[in-house]
């Protein structure tokens, strides 16, 4: 059995109804349910928002997954069409709006989940907000967010110009306030792109180790600053014994 859940965003909120009659009674959560069959998560998740909600999703995402009772995975819903409305009682005491950074309690476990150890979608729901205020998504092409993460890693570069490796590692205060803003536009610029393409990034960044450690064993490339074909026959070596 899989569960899927709908986080919707509006205006920096997510939507969350108090359970009700079932598993997790007396705890908030997303709206959701479970997959059927034949469906497809986006199937689900378009299905159980409408019957729970009335309202109908434009857009969809795939987020993280808990594994609370059952595994659950968490569609992130940007766009919609209606008004929420309390479409089964018998499941849910109401659908409100909540701040990321004012969540009522207590917690359904897999929406605990989704906040404990997503941080990045804390960030996510304040910066969708942001661009949704000001009409900038029609900006926010793939295409769009790739030239504009290359120019403020460009930025990021500009304070460390001409310094020596010593000054680099000991930043004064006005150049890490500098170097900390230009973190920010890049994680902000980097945080939009995953989502646009619907890629987690940390399992994207925790997969792409796992293959780095393949490439470099720690027997070949311990202390040494070598691109890993340096070591490709040595690997090729090592795997014939």
């Amino acid at each position: 059995m899989i569960g899927i859940a709908t986080v919707v965003f509006r205006k920096g909120k997510v939507l969350m109804g108090k359970r009700k009659g079932s598993y997790g009674a007396g705890t908030w959560a997303f709206p959701g349910g479970h997959l059927e069959t034949g469906e497809t998560p986006l199937e689900c998740a378009k299905r159980e928002l409408f019957e729970e909600t009335g309202l109908e999703a434009l857009s969809f995402k795939e987020g993280p997954w808990s594994y609370h009772h059952c595994p659950t995975l968490f569609i992130l819903i940007d766009q919609f069409t209606g008004t929420p409305q309390l479409q089964e009682p018998d499941k849910c005491e109401g659908w409100h709006w909540f701040s990321v950074s004012d969540l009522p309690t207590p917690l359904f476990a897999p929406a605990h989940d989704f906040f404990e150890k997503a941080d990045p979608m804390t960030f996510l729901v304040q910066q969708l907000s942001f661009h949704q205020e000001r009409d900038w998504d029609q900006f926010h092409s793939p295409k769009n967010l790739v030239m504009n993460l290359a120019t403020e890693v460009g930025e990021l570069i500009e304070p460390f110009r001409w310094m020596s490796e010593e000054q680099s590692a000991n930043l004064d205060e006005k150049t890490h306030g500098e170097v900390r803003d230009e973190l920010g536009d890049v994680y902000g610029s980097l945080a939009k792109l995953a989502y646009q393409l619907g890629i987690d990034l940390f399992e994207a960044a925790s997969q792409k180790l796992t293959k780095a450690a393949e490439k470099y064993p720690t027997s070949l490339c311990r202390g040494k600053a070598l691109k890993y074909t340096e070591y490709e026959s040595d690997l090729r070596a090592s795997s014939r014994e």
